[in-house]
């Protein structure tokens, strides 16, 4: 999963924890339902219908959905990633807008696609009780894309899954070895597109590496994009390939190590909602970098460095004071350890629970 689903994951499970929640079901694909969840006290229902399949998916979305709510005697259908029925319903409809980035990075997907999500959005804004966004950011997005009131959105925060924490020297050593991890490197998780953009970090690290002696690697992890193929020759053809590694998904389970033993994590995107990998890696007790763009800025604080995206010089520099610096290393270590614990479950699930309660009130 990429950030979307783990962040519907880790809202179920912040509900299903949550001392005095509502009875919650959740739905899910055949065969989909995450481990952290199966042990947990919560209904579910698997469905065989994917919302990419069309018209299957409209179909389902606005009948047999429904009915599956009703008989589940629900008072509300919450849409973790921005669907939900558009027909009238008897119970209250709340949807999850992770970003705009079909709106403001259309090329980000593919074309038919691309138009379906600007689509369905649009409907699922127009159809729902209450819109739930994960930042302020996304809330003035909204707000100023669609011409929505404020009054109906609600922010509410995702926070880091509790195996993102710091590791030992000991365990770090034994992890390196067992995984075959470089013993300095700086660390790029998300999908290797455009918006991301990766190739900032690439052309940044040529410059450090031109300039200075550093050891490090540069681990990228995350699955191609569509418009991957520019970044992935870039890679090939850079005069350090050889300090480059790409691992795809396929170390995925392996995330909170490739976090916690990171000398750096840099994340230069041009947009995102949330950010979920800052906060994954400052949980980690990684150093890091990101942009001033987008929501960025309300994830990291003052817990990280912050440079413009379209500067590969500039985050150049800030890589190289970090990385030369013990102390400062240390330093961004405690701050981002301390700002990610301010994300909770806790908080999460009472935000959610305040919009649900805000929707039945309607």
């Amino acid at each position: 999963m990429t950030g979307v689903g783990v962040a519907a994951e880790l809202l179920l499970k912040a509900l299903a924890e949550w001392k005095d929640a509502p009875s919650i079901t959740g739905l899910f694909l055949k065969g989909c339902i995450p481990e952290d969840l199966q042990s947990l006290r919560l209904k579910t229902i698997e469905t065989s219908v994917d919302y990419e399949h069309h018209p299957t998916g409209e179909l389902w979305l606005n009948f047999t959905l429904p009915r599956i709510v009703r008989d589940s005697q629900a008072d509300i259908f919450h849409g973790a990633s921005f669907l939900v029925p558009w027909r009238k319903t008897s119970f209250r409809k709340i949807v999850t807008i992770h970003d705009l980035i079909a709106f403001h990075y259309p090329e980000t997907y593919p074309l038919a696609f691309r138009h379906y999500v600007r689509w369905i959005t649009r409907l699922s804004i127009r159809s729902a009780d209450r819109i739930i966004v994960p930042s302020r950011h996304t809330k003035e997005d909204v707000i100023n894309h669609f011409n929505t009131g404020e009054e109906k959105i609600d922010v509410v925060p995702h926070y880091p899954h509790p195996r993102f924490h710091p590791f030992t020297n000991e365990e770090m050593d034994s992890h390196r070895s067992g995984l075959g991890l470089p013993e300095k490197y700086i660390l790029c998780v998300g999908t290797l597109e455009k918006r991301k953009n990766q190739v900032a970090l690439l052309k940044a690290f040529e410059i450090l590496k031109k300039r200075t002696h550093i050891p490090h690697k540069l681990i990228l992890i995350g699955p191609n994009a569509h418009d991957s193929e520019p970044l992935l020759n870039l890679i090939k053809t850079s005069p350090v390939a050889s300090d480059i590694l790409h691992w795809g998904w396929k170390k995925i389970e392996s995330l909170d190590v490739f976090y916690a033993c990171a000398d750096l994590f840099v994340l230069p995107s041009h947009y995102e909602g949330f950010g979920l990998p800052i906060l994954e890696a400052m949980a980690s007790g990684a150093p890091v970098i990101c942009s001033n763009a987008a929501s960025l800025p309300e994830v990291v604080g003052d817990a990280g460095v912050m440079v413009p995206p379209d500067s590969p010089t500039d985050l150049a520099d800030a890589m190289e004071d970090v990385l030369t610096h013990p102390d400062r290393i240390n330093a961004l270590r405690e701050k981002g350890i301390k700002r990610a614990s301010e994300f909770t479950s806790e908080r999460t699930a009472s935000l959610v629970l305040a919009s649900y309660e805000k929707a039945l009130s309607i």
